[in-house]
Parts: structure tokens; C-alpha cells; sequence
């Protein structure tokens, strides 16, 4: 794909996500949202049109700082005998993959919560390829591997939380804010992450407090 047609996404301090060149655009249950050459997607959580931005960040500006108390940026890594699973909770977006398709070797009940000799090779693998965000990879032989993309690029928003982008997409933040991974990352749609403009899972407590209204 020529660079002048591949998919971008831009923000600033005072702009929702800039995305020009996408061509697949979807729910996180693969359901497609109407297309545009350049879509201003929401980053403030306020947008009555959301995933796209309708302007609602201009009455309280965009609150576009991380925050001091976020979760330290730190790799744990986990060893088996034969594969060691790495995890930095500070990428985390906490979609549960990893939970809902691996408790033997994923459960947030246990300590620790990684057991990395609970299942085969071939399955942890697979389940580490449906991490969204970059939060957890694997070394096999003193070789780390990442990234695990391999298909068109794509962005699956919630019109509650999350962006999933996938696929090399760029992100050219005014901030110099780069992704863990290149081919894989979650962005923050609902405002409430202390790492932005990443995602850290805080739409789930959003998502908890209203429906206790």
C-alpha cells in the first residue's frame, strides 16, 4: 500500500482522533460503521454521536494528561519451561481475553496470576495473539515476540469505552505518545483512562457506575 493511502490516525491536545484512509471500520462484534475519507472519532467519552466526535469536547476542552497514580510501566515476565509470558499492566486494557479463554494459565483469583506452565505452548500463544493492547507477549529461546497482526488495518470502537486498532496503523500524537506495539493497541474512547491516550480498562468502572443508577 502506498504511504499516502495508508490509514493514519492524528491527535493533539485539543482534537478528538483524526482518522483518514481507513477502510474497515467496525463494532467490537464486527458489525461495520459507516465509512468517511477523514472521521474525527471521540476521545473525551461526551460525544452524543459516539464512536464519532461531534464536537462535545469543546465546551470542557480534552483532559489529555496522564495521570500521576496510572500503573507503573513495567514488565513482569513469567517462566515456564518452555515459554516465558511478559505482561506490563500499564498497557492493559483489560478486555479479558486472556481471562475468558485461558483460567489455567490466566486468573486474576490466583497469585500469581500467571501460570505459565498451565496449558500447551500452542495455546498460550493463541490466546496472547487476542491481547488488543500490547500488554502481554512471549520469548521462546531468548527470542521476544510481539507482534501478531497480520491482516488489513482496522479500527473495532465501543460506543462505551475502548478503540481496538490493528493492523500498522500509525498514530501521530503531538504528545511524541507511541504505542507498546505497531501492529496492535487500544486508545481511550471514554476519558476516564489515567494513560492517555491509551486505554487502561477504566471504562469498566464507568460502565459499573451507571448501572447502579
Amino acid at each position: 500500500m502506498n504511504d499516502d493511502k495508508k490509514p493514519v490516525i492524528s491527535l493533539t491536545t485539543e482534537s478528538p482522533y483524526i482518522v483518514v484512509n481507513l477502510k474497515r471500520f467496525e463494532n467490537l462484534h464486527g458489525k461495520k460503521y459507516p465509512l468517511k475519507p477523514i472521521m474525527g472519532l471521540c476521545r473525551c467519552g461526551e460525544s452524543n454521536d459516539k464512536p464519532y466526535c461531534d464536537g462535545a469536547h469543546k465546551e470542557k476542552g480534552i483532559d489529555w494528561e496522564k495521570k500521576p497514580d496510572r500503573h507503573e510501566y513495567r514488565w513482569k515476565n513469567y517462566a515456564g519451561d518452555e515459554i516465558t509470558i511478559h505482561f506490563n499492566p500499564a498497557v492493559c486494557s483489560h478486555d479479558g481475553s486472556c481471562r475468558d479463554n485461558l483460567p489455567s494459565v490466566f486468573n486474576i483469583d490466583r497469585r500469581p496470576w500467571i501460570n505459565t506452565n498451565g496449558a500447551s505452548v500452542d495455546e498460550i500463544i493463541e490466546v496472547i495473539k487476542l491481547c488488543p493492547s500490547g500488554a502481554l507477549c512471549y520469548s521462546i529461546g531468548g527470542q521476544r515476540y510481539s507482534e501478531f497482526y497480520s491482516g488489513e488495518p482496522l479500527i473495532r470502537a465501543s460506543k462505551k469505552g475502548p478503540i481496538e486498532v490493528l493492523g500498522g496503523i500509525k498514530l501521530n500524537d503531538d504528545q511524541g505518545e507511541k504505542p507498546e506495539t505497531e501492529d496492535h493497541y487500544v486508545l481511550c474512547g471514554c476519558g476516564w483512562s489515567k494513560n492517555k491516550p491509551f486505554c487502561d480498562g477504566h471504562h469498566l468502572e464507568k460502565l459499573k457506575q451507571n448501572n447502579e443508577k
